[in-house]
């Protein structure tokens, strides 16, 4: 008997361990989404794994080239890529953990040292200001010549002044400039991208498992990946300029093709390819819901846009606030009621983002002087809770009824999520008092909207203090509270209030655990203002997905709202958006938000740029004076639809709301009773979704931008499918095509379409 006990015990010891056996060799998941490019650096570049690959500790090797040498120590989650002689315009880093692998494209550094000298006359301190130093007056080397300040800058597009003894100047030296929004001018440095001469990508056939692309010049090598696997040569074949693609069979539901080839001049642009179960998508309808490139975001603020029930309403009973800036009555409830109404499926919107739903504070704080007036929290940036509705909005039941009937009508529900800082009121204030930055500098000074010179630690106001995210303790329980709403309500994603005053570890910790406990698409945008250098630091697979692309958004301001301004400064932004984002970028590009003018007001003139926007919504009462800047506010929404990105239209834009700035830009929101202006508008911009919506070549195509002589011409091509937008900013008409483009209008042109690159000649 002892006999038999013995063998089965040993036979159950060896049963277990080939169990341990085949875990140890179960092949893991080492990546979700898309691997994004590393953008390296000149000379030594440091990455955080954890960006790339799910599980870091699991790496065993890298793949080694002579182009590049790695240093790591095993186990840890940096790694240093230092370049050599040799590197490539597009390199690739592969990455081995338990018998598997992923690849992370490499681009190289297209940065550059440039000098700007100052040497006029004799002065005793001057300065350099820019978008490079965030705004902030930098003090500039002198010698016995000249004055000087060195910055490394990759192609595009900088404004610059000089301060000179206290006073800021143009550039003496530098004739090119360009308006800064507020009535006056920034000298202007451009870097070329040299895009005329590096290859430029097109699809151009496809059949069931394969398809083609084009390029429009020589390229030296090409780099295709499946998903996140660089594919070999059975799968790439080359012929002159045309490369075939066949699509590997062990994709499974989404994925994509992606592409890169370069030449001497540089990289080309990026190839994005959608492919369900092995196929290359054909039709946008085969996208499912959770598709971020087919996302068309719609920005209402709760309290301002219909009230569902009264029983909750709960303004703040005081004098010291004035109704503008007090609870209106809007909540959650009634955005399910706009659902039910069918209000956003027939505007054709797919992915509401709310303003932040969080519990904010019962009395009334700030102040304004002209006229006398505190505030209250309707819009939600001032949280006395990261994890309770406020009861002004709603409840959780009114939250998940809202996300269930959404996902019914196929739109997502994206929460505006504020973690930077909280209410003085808020318990963790109280309890936790070191997890807060202080709101005093050593110097004694007060640490308040200082947002570049102190943009990790100052406050937004007094009674809002800043969470210190320095302290890992304090961002994993932080990360918590964001994961506590994707955990027990089925949204979508989150538009990150105030991105830059927030540490990486926060983002990349956030991320992750988005990864590896929610099994759904999240979708992450940050808002930054700044150069696309800081703003584009904080994208990437381990962070965020996109920004809101303000610099752009700057310049379609002045552009469509301005007589004189000049064509170029919006092709040039939009150019370097495609460099520094990619042509399959997930940025937010907007028609306004809640804190800007909103564009109509600009465009009628009855907001000046060069004056006080807060202080002329509570001077005068702000209507649209002139009806062409409904037409204006229509090229506007016409042109962030057919650019790559995520175009967002500010509720009440689709039909022309004016407002001046906060609080005049926040008014409540008009169902009825439309004039026939914002009628038209709102119909063409219906138009302009449905186009939107519907179109590969505008959700996946690639992107060519030509201007000349104040004409914008946009091709966005995804295989056979081809649109074409032209913008005529003259006062004469332009034919194009054969097409005849009005003075300040633009024309559509859809077609079926060969490859063909548009040529200044084309243009009349």
């Amino acid at each position: 008997m002892k006999k038999i006990i013995k063998l089965l015990f040993i036979l159950l010891l060896l049963s277990c361990q080939n169990d341990n056996k085949k875990v140890d060799n179960q092949q893991i998941e080492l990546s979700k989404g898309l691997n994004t490019p590393v953008y390296m650096n000149r000379d030594t570049t440091q990455i955080v794994l954890s960006d790339y690959i799910l599980y870091p500790e699991k790496i065993d090797s890298f793949g080694s080239t002579q182009h590049y040498t790695l240093l790591w120590k095993k186990g840890k989650d940096t790694l240093k890529i230092l370049t050599n002689q040799g590197f490539k315009p597009v390199e690739n880093l592969r990455i081995y953990a338990q018998s598997q692998f992923i690849d992370v494209p490499l681009f190289r550094s297209t940065k550059k040292e440039v000098i700007f000298r100052y040497s006029g006359k004799a002065a005793q301190k001057v300065q350099f200001k820019s978008q490079i130093t965030g705004w902030q007056s930098v003090d500039m080397q002198q010698d016995s010549l000249e004055w000087y300040y060195k910055a490394n800058l990759a192609p595009g597009n900088y404004q610059y002044l000089f301060v000179v003894d206290g006073k800021e100047i143009l550039d003496p030296g530098n004739s090119k400039k360009v308006s800064n929004g507020m009535g006056g001018f920034n000298s202007l440095y451009q870097i070329a991208m040299n895009l005329d001469k590096t290859p430029f990508l097109q699809t151009d056939t496809d059949q069931k498992k394969a398809f083609d692309v084009v390029a429009s010049k020589d390229f030296d090598k090409v780099l295709v990946y499946a998903q996140n696997k660089l594919l070999n040569d059975k799968n790439v074949q080359i012929k002159g300029r045309k490369i075939h693609i066949k699509i590997p069979q062990n994709l499974q539901g989404e994925s994509y093709i992606r592409l890169y080839t370069f030449n001497k001049f540089g990289r080309s642009n990026d190839v994005l390819v959608p492919v369900i179960d092995g196929k290359v998508v054909k039709n946008a309808n085969q996208l499912p819901r959770t598709d971020f490139h087919k996302q068309i975001m719609y920005f209402l603020m709760v309290d301002r846009f219909k009230n569902g029930t009264t029983s909750n309403d709960q303004p703040i009973k005081s004098d010291s606030v004035l109704p503008k800036v007090n609870f209106k009555g809007g909540d959650i409830q009634g955005v399910v009621q706009a659902v039910d109404q069918g209000y956003f499926k027939d505007l054709g919107v797919n992915t509401l983002w709310l303003s932040p739903i969080l519990q904010n504070p019962d009395k009334a704080y700030g102040y304004w002087k002209k006229p006398p007036t505190k505030f209250s929290g309707y819009h939600g940036y001032w949280p006395v809770s990261n994890i309770k509705i406020d009861t002004r909005f709603g409840n959780a039941k009114s939250l998940k009824e809202l996300t269930q009937k959404a996902h019914r009508q196929n739109t997502n529900i994206i929460l505006d999520y504020v973690a930077n800082h909280v209410h003085k009121d808020h318990p963790l204030y109280k309890q936790h008092p070191n997890w807060f930055t202080s709101l005093y500098l050593p110097d004694g000074t007060m640490n308040t909207e200082k947002w570049d010179s102190h943009r990790l630690t100052t406050w937004f106001d007094t009674f809002l203090p800043t969470i210190d995210f320095s302290k890992h303790e304090v961002v994993e329980k932080m990360t918590d509270s964001a994961m506590f709403w994707l955990k027990n309500f089925d949204i979508d994603g989150f538009r990150h209030d105030a991105t830059k005053h927030i540490q990486l570890d926060y983002w990349r910790t956030l991320t992750r655990k988005i990864k590896t406990q929610i099994n759904r698409p999240v979708y992450q945008i940050g808002e930054t203002y700044g150069s696309p250098q800081l703003i584009r630091s904080y994208i990437n697979s381990g962070m965020l997905n996109g920004q809101f692309n303000f610099n752009l958004y700057d310049a379609t301001v002045a552009v469509f709202a301005k007589k004189d301004e000049p064509m170029s400064r919006l092709s040039d932004a939009l150019q370097e958006a495609l460099y520094f984002y990619g042509q399959h970028n997930l940025m937010g590009n907007i028609s306004g938000n809640q804190d800007r003018v909103r564009f109509i007001s600009y465009a009628s003139g009855d907001v000046k740029f060069d004056e006080d926007g807060k202080q002329a919504g509570w001077d005068r009462k702000i209507m649209v004076s002139d009806t062409t800047a409904y037409h204006k506010l229509e090229e506007l929404q016409a042109f962030n639809m057919m650019i790559p990105g995520v175009p967002c239209i500010y509720y009440g834009d689709e039909y022309g709301m004016p407002g001046a700035n906060d609080p005049d830009n926040r008014r409540m929101m008009q169902f009825d009773g439309l004039n026939k202006h914002e009628k038209n508008l709102k119909q063409q911009v219906k138009k302009l979704i449905a186009l939107r919506k519907n179109s590969l070549a505008l959700l996946y195509g690639s992107t060519q931008v030509l201007e000349k002589n104040n004409v914008l011409i946009i091709k966005r091509r995804y295989f056979q499918d081809s649109i074409t937008t032209v913008f005529n900013k003259n006062n004469k008409p332009v034919k194009y095509q054969g097409r005849i483009i009005k003075p300040f209008d633009y024309k559509i042109i859809s077609r079926p379409s060969r490859f063909i690159n548009p040529t200044r000649s084309q243009i009349e």
